[in-house]
């Protein structure tokens, strides 16, 4: 009995030792295993203030550009969503019409341009054939007078009869009304001269009003864009008839690209952050590798409520190169810089666990990673201002496996 007693004892001897020397040598499971390190360091962190907005258009941000012409729409030169530049061909209206009408006054403007050369060329050369007459009458009346002076004080002497001075006489009285005769020819003629030639040039004046009037019309038919912008609306394609009224028949609307803005719908949490100047991210979904950059100018004072929540709208004008991609009641995805601190203590944002309220860390001391619990204050993509709980230099875990799970700190 006393031999079986001592068995006993030494089988639980040796069963114990086994469990102890099993239990020294079993693996920690509740130890953490770290797998990369960082040191706290200083460095420049921002206030990152994440919302969603919407693209929407301001007032007057739409131009419609309308046509004073009737006619058939010969040509539509762009399409919704086509980008115009001032000054570009939009759509031709129907010309034929006034075409013919331009037609046929540069022909009765080039028959009084015609005219008027031939005035010029014929009255000229008329008006000197007549100073040339004149100019000779003048010298046959001159010698008639000599003439007649003579026979007159050779009838005073009684050198000569009075038949000749009475012949001498006659003759100076016809050379007199010939003189007459021809400088109211001359003077006529100049006075005709002067009258076809302002009548010519009247009618040219005509014509040349009728022509650019004419012109104007035409000008009517076609269309070109009065701003840069995005074609939003067409009204009439080509083969429809525009008919002009009162008012011109609308064509194409046109957005105007510095007309857009994007409204933010920023959390009533975060209002109090958010002030004009501030720098502002945003991207769309239609170009998910395209980064838009602006600045918040205003922030609208009356809520909007969606789903329970208040927010507050701030203000984003669209610069005039983006209106190519962006569209209004596009969804909008903003990063709004609410601010940036420099030499502050940052650490990796995959350092930071969130448990029961709080905020954590693994430092690592003596080769070991001891929880830690920090206050932390901004946030952005990258790293997160540490407020309470380290100092500059110390050594955390920034990935580890945890012996229970834990959430990243977002």
């Amino acid at each position: 009995m006393k031999k079986a007693l001592i068995f006993i004892a030494v089988l639980l001897l040796l069963g114990g030792g086994f469990y102890i020397y099993q239990l020294k040598n079993k693996p920690d499971k509740q130890q953490v295993k770290v797998l990369k390190t960082a040191k706290v360091k200083r460095g420049e962190i921002r206030n990152i203030i994440n919302a969603t907005a919407i693209v929407k258009t301001r007032v007057n941000a739409y131009l419609k550009i309308g046509s004073r012409a009737t006619g058939l729409v010969e040509k539509m030169y762009i399409d919704i969503g086509d980008y115009v530049k001032k000054g570009q061909l939009i759509a031709i209206i129907d010309q034929r019409e006034i075409r013919k009408s331009i037609e046929k006054i540069r022909y009765q403007l080039e028959k009084s341009h015609n005219k008027l050369q031939q005035i010029e060329k014929v009255y000229p050369a008329k008006i000197k054939e007549a100073e040339k007459n004149l100019q000779s009458a003048r010298a046959e009346y001159e010698y008639a007078l000599w003439k007649f002076n003579r026979e007159k004080q050779l009838l005073a002497e009684e050198f000569t009869t009075k038949e000749n001075f009475e012949m001498a006489q006659r003759e100076l009285k016809t050379k007199e009304a010939k003189v007459k005769a021809l400088e109211e020819t001359l003077k006529r003629l100049k006075l005709e001269y002067q009258t076809e030639k302002q009548l010519a040039q009247d009618d040219i004046k005509i014509w040349e009003k009728e022509l650019e009037k004419e012109k104007i019309r035409l000008s009517y038919t076609e269309i070109y864009s009065p701003i840069d912008g995005i074609v939003a609306n067409v009204v009439a394609r080509e083969g429809e008839t525009l008919v002009a009224g009162l008012q011109a028949a609308e064509l194409v609307t046109i957005l105007k690209p510095d007309k857009l803005e994007i409204q933010i719908f920023v959390d009533e949490t975060d209002i109090g952050k958010i002030k004009p100047g501030q720098p502002v991210q945003y991207s769309v979904d239609a170009y998910p590798d395209k980064i838009f950059t602006g600045k918040i100018t205003k922030i609208y004072p009356e809520p909007v409520v969606k789903q329970n929540i208040v927010y507050y709208l701030a203000i984003v004008p669209v610069k005039k190169e983006y209106a190519r991609y962006l569209r209004p009641e596009m969804t909008v995805y903003t990063r709004i810089i609410a601010g940036i601190k420099k030499n502050a203590l940052i650490i990796p944002n995959s350092a930071v666990r969130f448990e029961a309220g709080k905020q954590f860390v693994y430092v690592i001391k003596n080769g070991k990673p001891v929880k830690r619990f920090i206050k932390t204050g901004w946030i952005d993509e990258n790293y997160t201002e540490v407020i309470e709980g380290l100092k500059e230099g110390e050594v955390i875990a920034v990935r580890f496996i945890a012996p229970v799970k834990t959430k990243v700190f977002k």
